[in-house]
């Protein structure tokens, strides 16, 4: 069922033939998807007695947690949609040869998009008397955790992060590693003002479209010019 509700989102957003068709919020699709368990179970207790309720939802921390200062960003039902609807806009899977049609500054509007949230969540966090976010470190540990009390809609949580907690090797999916040697091509890549396409070619980053590239590259998308060597970091 969500396969379904990607692929119809996708295919509406993209497609000439539905240009002036307005699809509702994902949010209100799927719902459990945004706000937590205990709304779902409420709003399901007042669709089956058939009662008027005024659900009060809140956020997933406690107010002792000093991060729970910012949880209206991280956890805002409009900046979450904002997030997967750009993803919708610009799929990482999007082939030109297949869909005929290219999409323009693809990698630099992911640079960009991703750019201005961090920053955005760093002045929140300012403005709360909290430090900006640390550099993230493969082959350090989490000290944040997480736990989003989100359901699937057939029943069963979302996994909870706790505090603390080391990167690990996913089997037949990536290991640290690997995402470390990924990480220094593209640093190496960034430093020398360019990266080495599938063919050997050199491609400059040192002009108005070596953004493009690199966003390309971080995401990665099928625009990247050598996924084989510089990976995914991002998907």
């Amino acid at each position: 069922e969500g396969e379904f509700v990607y692929a119809i989102y996708a295919a509406v957003i993209h497609s000439p033939l539905t240009e002036h068709v307005v699809l509702p919020p994902l949010y209100e699709v799927t719902p459990h998807l945004f706000t937590n368990s205990e709304v779902i179970q409420e709003a399901y207790k007042a669709k089956m007695t058939q009662t008027a309720s005024k659900i009060k939802s809140h956020f997933t921390g406690s107010k002792s947690n000093p991060e729970q200062r910012v949880a209206y960003f991280g956890e805002d039902i409009g900046m979450n949609t904002h997030h997967v609807t750009w993803h919708l806009e610009f799929p990482f899977w999007w082939d030109d040869s297949h869909e005929n049609h290219h999409i323009n500054r693809k990698g630099e509007s992911f640079f960009w998009v991703h750019h201005q949230l961090t920053v955005r969540f760093d002045a929140q966090r300012l403005s709360n008397y909290l430090d900006p976010v640390d550099e993230l470190h493969w082959d350090d540990m989490i000290h944040e955790g997480f736990a989003p009390h989100t359901m699937y809609k057939y029943g069963g949580y979302f996994p909870s992060r706790p505090d603390n907690v080391n990167f690990e090797d996913v089997d037949g999916v990536a290991r640290v590693r690997d995402m470390l040697i990924l990480e220094s091509r593209i640093r190496d890549a960034i430093a020398h003002g360019y990266f080495t396409g599938e063919d050997g070619s050199v491609i400059s980053i040192r002009d108005a479209h070596g953004i493009d590239i690199l966003g390309d590259v971080i995401e990665s998308s099928t625009y990247s010019p050598n996924p084989e060597y510089y990976g995914s970091l991002h998907n």
